[in-house]
């Protein structure tokens, strides 16, 4: 890893990981067209994996957009900080440099450029990035393919690239929205293992969004289950497992 640049930041001083990694306050966010989300809190801690849970148009990709300033949601009031820092106000690649990766759910690869081209930006643009191997080291599969334009590539393939490019910038948090969409169960499984090994082995707590229910049961820790722009329960994965009404009212499994 790099070590001519260190990452934006107000303090040298660690943070208490008794605290909150990122916390999220009375969060009043939307668009043009309305308000999404109504006085949303949540917590994810260091070395969590937390899901978002939710129905198409729950709000769960609103409330990563606002975290990480990205696509210009409106966020009309409440507080967001990560490490203690407030991120409202601040623009996506000052958030970025504090040590936030954000993976969409389109992906966003660049279509013209190859697999190691693809990883190179980001490397490129973070100020404290991994070595390219290093990172092609997890992802054997993207290993063989380097020169492959990410155009040609399958959805799958490209959902590991995109999490990979996330990798490469070297962050404390992983922000992922939809990590598991439109893919097969295979490759499903594949996703799994790829954030379960980036946060166990590389100390990377996960933030993600999902409506695939039974995939994030079988990786996050946590749960925030919401509904309409409200979190309408917080539960661990034992509790969501027992919980028939909350997840056939909310989840519809």
């Amino acid at each position: 890893m790099s070590s001519d640049t260190t990452r934006t930041t107000d303090t040298d001083v660690p943070a208490d990981e008794s605290d909150p990694l990122l916390k999220v306050r009375g969060l009043e966010s939307g668009y043009e067209t309305g308000k999404v989300l109504f006085g949303l809190d949540l917590d994810v801690y260091p070395g969590e994996r937390v899901s978002l849970l939710g129905r198409n148009g729950a709000g769960k990709s609103t409330t990563m957009r606002s975290i990480v300033g990205a696509d210009v949601p409106n966020v009309l009031g409440g507080s967001i900080t990560f490490r203690g820092e407030e991120l409202v106000g601040k623009p996506p690649y000052e958030i970025s440099n504090m040590g936030i990766s954000f993976v969409p759910e389109d992906r966003r690869c660049f279509p013209q450029l190859s697999v190691e081209e693809n990883i190179r930006v980001a490397i490129n643009h973070a100020p404290d990035p991994r070595d390219l191997e290093e990172v092609l080291e997890q992802f054997p599969e993207l290993e063989k393919m380097r020169p492959k334009n990410a155009s040609a590539m399958s959805g799958g393939e490209q959902q590991m690239l995109a999490i990979a490019r996330g990798l490469a910038a070297n962050p404390d948090l992983m922000l992922l929205d939809e990590p598991s969409e439109g893919l097969a169960p295979f490759i499903v499984e594949r996703v799994e293992e790829i954030i379960e090994t980036i946060n166990e082995e590389d100390g990377i707590t996960v933030l993600f969004v999902e409506q695939n229910a039974a995939m994030a049961m079988e990786v996050a820790d946590r749960h925030y289950v919401m509904d309409e722009g409200h979190i309408v329960g917080e539960v661990t994965t034992e509790e969501l497992r027992q919980d028939d009404e909350l997840r056939q009212t909310y989840l519809g499994v």
